[in-house]
């Protein structure tokens, strides 16, 4: 469940293209470098909430069985 609410809060973001992001500028050189690092950022934060989030459930499993 909090993987798919983790992909969930940054779809918008994880799935832009490059393409996108400049058509969605201002033809603003700054504003599409930054909206592509934003785009990167919003990637790897979802990444490592899912990381965690798997990690947990690991945990979980373990204890379980102990």
């Amino acid at each position: 469940m909090d993987e798919v609410a983790a992909l969930m809060m940054y779809y918008g973001k994880i799935f832009r293209s490059t393409e996108t992001t400049e058509q969605i500028s201002k033809h603003s050189e700054h504003e599409i470098k930054h909206r592509i690092l934003e785009t990167q950022l919003a990637r790897l934060g979802a990444i490592l909430l899912i990381i965690g989030f798997v990690i947990q459930i690991i945990g979980n499993a373990i204890n379980i069985k102990i």
